[in-house]
């Protein structure tokens, strides 16, 4: 029995970074995997030696890392940092709620609004226990008036 050609074990490596990827998070074995089979690929195609085969390994490796990391996170993984509003509860202006501690100006209060308790602003005073209508929301605070 004879030793296994250089490409073959550079293409195990290469599946098994790839299944070790699916099963650790952080997605970082994946561009080891891909620089993994370009080096078995060459392997294949051209006899060269370990050493090569090595620096070929570390160089497309870093290289698919570097240059190709935040575009797929971007594709798969959804991480975008824009402050997108889908998770954050949204008020409906007019709606109607009750203040939970007074509202003084310029100070926050506290109302509840839908069965959840919210910091609240208003343009003038408003006493605990007072009816409120939403003008609008900013964030997780909600502007406030009597009603």
């Amino acid at each position: 029995m004879g030793t296994l050609h250089p490409a073959l074990l550079w293409l195990i490596i290469g599946v098994m970074l790839f299944l070790l990827e699916m099963a650790l998070p952080g997605f970082i074995l994946f561009f080891f995997a891909v620089g993994s089979l370009l080096t078995a690929l060459v392997a294949w195609l051209f006899p060269i030696d370990l050493a090569w085969q090595l620096a070929l390994f570390i160089v497309a490796s870093l290289v698919s890392l570097f240059s190709l990391r935040n575009l797929i996170q971007r594709r798969f993984l959804d991480t975008e940092t824009v402050n997108d509003d889908k998770d954050e509860p949204q008020a409906k202006p007019g709606d109607k709620g009750v203040v939970c501690a007074a509202i003084t100006p310029p100070a926050e209060g506290r109302i509840k609004y839908s069965g959840s308790f919210w910091r609240a602003t208003a343009d003038e005073n408003i006493e605990e226990g007072e009816i409120i209508s939403v003008v609008h929301q900013n964030g997780l605070i909600i502007h406030v008036e009597k009603v």
